[in-house]
């Protein structure tokens, strides 16, 4: 896109160092405040600490108190961002070593019969070797006189549009995998920094009409301006004006309902699979888990 990064006149932003402390009911709404934050450029992110360009956001120090984790089981990954299962499964493989995971769900269990608090962490694999190691470190807590348990997440950087509803999702069920899915959990999560690129905040739009979010804000506005100039070029552009870079293509094709279509990915359906097989020590990752399943189900079928 013409223009990406380079400064846009009339906006200027504060740089001092400060926290941004933000308290949200559930993770779903965390994730659609903070986007629609970010595409208005909201002063309680944007007063301080924080910066934006022609093509970028970006809030440093953000910490976000998320009473419940809960993502509703009805969002359409498949819709919202032109995703397939395998997303999600490259995701768990990338992130989770489930033998570190039993562990602390061992030591859990164990600690909950006789401790009145404890703090476990778990440190998040990266497997691949272009990852980017975005999630680095998550704690399980009991807190005195609480009954609710705090996962705390530590991430190095959030893509806050098609990325972290999914790491939303991912501690949601890795919480469920070790408490039940009974259990109420809170989040509290910290993020050096938050960014969102303007074509992939517009993303949001699939989920909610960009008219309806920048609905009260200043027109005149030169981020507004660029926001609207960036989506009027989805919406009157062809595949081939985008087709260069891969995540740009992504938003054209999520923005155009006109031209595709959408096969339904819902979280509900995305899950981190529970049994009582008792795996080897060399399972690690979800897909080696579920190879193994599959074959100790074909040799009993036999």
């Amino acid at each position: 896109m013409s223009g990406w990064n380079k400064k846009l006149e009339g906006l200027e932003f504060n740089g001092e160092e400060t926290c941004h402390s933000l308290e949200f009911a559930t993770s779903q709404e965390a994730w659609e405040k903070l986007n629609e934050g970010f595409l208005r450029l909201d002063p309680i992110l944007f007063e301080k600490g924080a910066t934006a360009n022609s093509g970028v956001a970006i809030v440093y120090n953000v910490f976000v108190k998320i009473r419940k984790a809960w993502v509703d089981p009805d969002f359409n990954y498949g819709r919202c961002f032109n995703c397939k299962e395998t997303k999600w499964t490259t995701l768990l493989n990338n992130y989770l070593d489930f033998t570190q995971l039993d562990l602390i769900k061992s030591q859990l269990r164990m600690k909950s019969r006789s401790y009145q608090n404890y703090n476990l962490s778990y440190v998040f694999n990266n497997s691949h070797n272009n990852g980017k190691q975005c999630l680095l470190a998550a704690t399980f807590s009991k807190r005195f006189q609480e009954d609710v348990p705090v996962v705390t997440m530590i991430l190095r950087s959030s893509e806050i549009t098609k990325r972290l509803i999914f790491d939303f999702l991912l501690i949601q069920r890795m919480s469920e995998y070790i408490y039940g899915k009974e259990q109420t959990v809170q989040i509290n999560l910290f993020a050096t920094q938050m960014y969102g690129n303007v074509e992939t905040l517009l993303m949001y739009g699939a989920y909610k009409p960009l008219k309806k979010v920048l609905k009260g804000t200043d027109k005149s506005s030169a981020w507004i301006q660029r926001v609207k100039e960036i989506n009027d070029k989805f919406t009157n552009g062809t595949e081939k004006d985008f087709s260069s870079y891969k995540v740009f293509l992504r938003c054209f094709k999520v923005l155009r309902p006109d031209l595709y279509t959408y096969a339904p990915l819902l979280a509900r359906d995305l899950v981190i699979e529970d049994d009582d097989i008792e795996y080897p020590e060399d399972c690690i990752s979800y897909s080696q888990r579920r190879r193994y399943k599959k074959k100790l189900m074909a040799r009993k079928k036999s």
